[in-house]
């Protein structure tokens, strides 16, 4: 079980860029990205963007944590990832691999793999433990094939303003990764024209950039999941209406469930 630091007990992560020589460049930087932004979300971290920079022993670096992924293509056609965390001290180096039938499986994996290397990386394990490896083989289940268009609308999209970038996976699943680092599980259906986007998972008082934060952290816990109701349009794009917590005109601390218009673009 992973047990984050206290706010007394915040560790700086330099996080470097993902060795990988997979031809997919653009897999690759979402992947790196959205390891980011999970990684933000982990109490007791501050984390250090070096995305630009491939880690290296000779690197000047602070009195905390680096970390980097490696992501390489199997021969049977799945995927390696493997974590690597360093504590820049030289006392204690871990790594933990997995193996994953297809890459979206990587990204629902991000942040308890990330926690689980964290907890390696803390535990009183031996000073001899240099360069130790945590190997675990995922067995997952054949993935159904995608239902409706869902391949027709699979990759990267923006178009929101507090939203940085939107994942929409193959097989129907995905991630809304927001511009203050917070990151939304989503499960996507698509039927004929009609994309409809839904909340998975707890709300977060940062799925509600647009709410005073003390009144977002108040509302978050009971709040009903955020949905999308879309259409696909000829020109490619997606518009339609997300229901969400929105914040009562002229007042700052009542808020209601409501509809805003929206129109995502394909990157």
């Amino acid at each position: 079980m992973f047990v984050p630091l206290t706010a007394e007990a915040v560790s700086p992560v330099d996080f470097f860029a993902t060795e990988s020589e997979s031809s997919d460049e653009n897999m690759i930087k979402m992947t790196t990205d959205l390891f980011f932004s999970q990684f933000q979300t982990i109490d007791g971290y501050s984390v250090n963007d070096r995305r630009k920079e491939h880690y290296s022993r000779d690197l000047p670096t602070g009195d905390g944590i680096s970390f980097y992924a490696e992501i390489q293509e199997s021969p049977d056609g799945q995927w390696m990832c493997t974590l690597n965390a360093i504590k820049n001290s030289g006392e204690k180096n871990v790594s933990s691999t997995k193996k994953y039938e297809s890459y979206y499986k990587i990204l629902l994996d991000a942040k308890p793999s990330i926690e689980n290397l964290l907890t390696n990386l803390s535990g009183n394990l031996p000073l001899s433990s240099q360069e130790n490896s945590v190997f675990e083989n995922m067995d997952f289940p054949p993935s159904k094939p995608a239902a409706g268009g869902i391949d027709s609308i699979a990759g990267t999209w923006g178009g929101e303003k507090d939203v940085e970038k939107i994942l929409i996976l193959r097989g129907g699943k995905g991630f809304v990764i927001f511009k203050n680092g917070a990151s939304m599980n989503i499960q996507v259906a698509v039927e004929g024209t009609a994309v409809t986007v839904t909340q998975t998972g707890r709300s977060n008082a940062s799925f509600f950039p647009d709410i005073p934060r003390p009144v977002a952290l108040k509302n978050a816990a009971s709040a009903e999941p955020v949905r999308w109701s879309l259409s696909i349009n000829s020109d490619g794009t997606l518009s339609g209406t997300k229901n969400t917590l929105l914040l009562k005109a002229g007042s700052t601390e009542e808020v209601f469930y409501g509809t805003v218009n929206v129109t995502w673009t394909k990157r």
